[in-house]
């Protein structure tokens, strides 16, 4: 047999080196495909340039976590999912009427769903600091209020995924915020539970990836009421 002279012999491992490592990565577990969900939003209370983009970056990274992509115009092509969502403190009070301290609903009517969120609920526990904002400063108190709804908007887009008003006992889709865990190191308490997650995987399994699932057409069975998320006074 010939054998390969010191330099062929240098490439040729080289080579079965590259080969491997190929076959490796080939090997690694293929990621489930991104959930694309469109946000459809209406301000009819305001906030700040600084608190909304805040509360998108926080919303999103939620999200991306569970391998949902959120955009936040309704005119996304790639959507999966559209979802109106209306920030109105009036429509929440209305739905919230016993106890008037709910941050956002998720309302179920027939066959068509919609998530109102109270910015001034969020300003409101703000300003009572709760650990979220350590200074009064006007930055530091929209970043604050930006952070929180956040967290709120992806609760309620929990719901519309999981079409359902049931809460887990614990994670992203508790019913209530705790005092502590409005804190901004505490994001990774804002994540599905297994079996959560599981539902939402399995929805969308099947799901051709070129028209949307709109909103208005989506559980049937669904109860006409709205899901409150709380926080202490």
């Amino acid at each position: 047999m010939c054998q390969p002279k010191d330099g062929s012999m240098k490439s040729l491992i080289a080579v079965v080196l590259s080969l491997a490592a190929c076959q490796f990565a080939g090997a690694e577990p293929v990621s489930r495909p991104v959930i694309r969900v469109a946000l459809a939003p209406v301000t009819v209370d305001t906030m700040s340039g600084m608190a909304w983009r805040a509360m998108t970056d926080e919303c999103n990274k939620i999200w991306a976590r569970e391998g949902v992509a959120l955009s936040w115009f309704d005119s996304d092509r790639d959507a999966d999912v559209v979802l109106p969502l209306v920030f109105d403190h009036r429509e929440v009070r209305k739905h919230d009427r016993k106890h008037r301290d709910a941050f956002g609903v998720t309302i179920f009517a027939g066959r068509s769903q919609r998530i109102f969120v109270s910015i001034d609920r969020a300003r409101e526990v703000v300003g009572l600091h709760h650990g979220l904002a350590d200074s009064s400063g006007g930055t530091t108190l929209d970043v604050a209020m930006g952070t929180l709804l956040g967290r709120v908007v992806a609760h309620e887009v929990g719901h519309a995924l999981l079409l359902t008003l049931s809460h887990a006992s614990d994670g992203l889709m508790r019913a209530t915020i705790d005092t502590d865990d409005l804190r901004p190191e505490f994001d990774g308490q804002f994540a599905l539970v297994a079996p959560d997650r599981h539902r939402i995987t399995m929805r969308f399994s099947n799901t051709p990836r070129r028209e949307p699932v709109l909103a208005s057409v989506t559980w049937r069975d669904a109860p006409p009421a709205p899901s409150p998320l709380r926080a202490p006074r």
